[in-house]
């Protein structure tokens, strides 16, 4: 990831046809925001990259097709430890300026930047801009959202999930709530605050029943509340909706804590 994602994409830029509209037009705005849900359903694979960059041109604007660039580049660089390669950081600034040129006062442009500052650790910067642009717009889910990237870094884990909650209230479309209630359950499980992210992903999961990396998860949370019978179910159910290695691995660990918590029991006449 990051580096080897960033290394296949960026050639691909020199080589698109952008849009000849140097202005930031409303089918551009549309095209953008449709753009910018499907970065945000990125799993690793470029080809979901390379699909929502070809959203962002298709708006045939080019100031919200560089931005989309951008947001791509963003996502592209995180690494697996979720630091972010600085050259993406780099070239995604590069390309949000090209934007910023054509149109400086766009404020679905504009809030990439403190997102660009918050993962390169410039947090004062990112709090100055993230300040300005609430002032133009009090209530944005893009804004709620790069607030919890912001007090996720300054790990402030109230606010963090004070925003979450904020962003999910903003939601407009129903991806964006699926994706405000799914991060708010991985914060908790990165967090380990299990019974918290047990709550947070029976949630996610009434919403989108059959997403199999949820149903994954919330077995690995019961597995580590030593809730063993839930962490099966939650487990088996995982495997008919998608058979994968780690569901596979967790399946083996469950059958071998159940075969010892067995014998224990026959040793003990239990």
């Amino acid at each position: 990831m990051g580096q080897q994602i960033l290394a296949k994409l960026i050639p691909l830029l020199e080589k698109i046809n952008w849009p000849a509209t140097t202005a930031a037009t409303e089918q551009g705005r549309q095209s953008y925001l449709v753009g910018l849900e499907k970065v945000d359903s990125y799993s690793g694979d470029p080809n979901q990259l390379t699909a929502a960059l070809k959203t962002f041109v298709t708006g045939g604007s080019q100031p919200f097709a560089f931005a989309g660039v951008a947001y791509t580049l963003i996502a592209a660089a995180q690494e697996k430890d979720g630091s972010y390669a600085p050259d993406g950081l780099e070239a995604a600034m590069s390309w949000l300026e090209k934007a910023q040129d054509l149109e400086p006062d766009v404020l679905e442009i504009n809030m990439l930047e403190p997102l660009v500052y918050v993962h390169n650790g410039r947090l004062e910067d990112a709090r100055i801009v993230l300040d300005y642009l609430h002032d133009i717009r009090p209530s944005d889910y893009f804004l709620y959202r790069i607030e919890v990237a912001f007090w996720q870094a300054m790990g402030d884990s109230e606010q963090t999930v004070h925003w979450f909650g904020k962003a999910a209230e903003a939601a407009i479309t129903v991806p964006q709530r699926l994706a405000m209630r799914g991060q708010l359950a991985d914060y908790y499980f990165n967090q380990q605050m299990w019974a918290e992210a047990k709550d947070s992903y029976q949630e996610a999961l009434h919403f989108d029943n059959t997403n199999p990396v949820l149903w994954h998860k919330l077995s690995i949370v019961h597995w580590q509340l030593e809730d063993i019978e839930e962490a099966e179910k939650c487990n088996q159910h995982t495997l008919r909706l998608k058979d994968f290695p780690a569901a596979r691995q967790l399946e083996e660990k469950i059958k071998s804590k159940k075969s010892d918590g067995g014998l224990l029991g026959r040793l003990f006449g239990s």
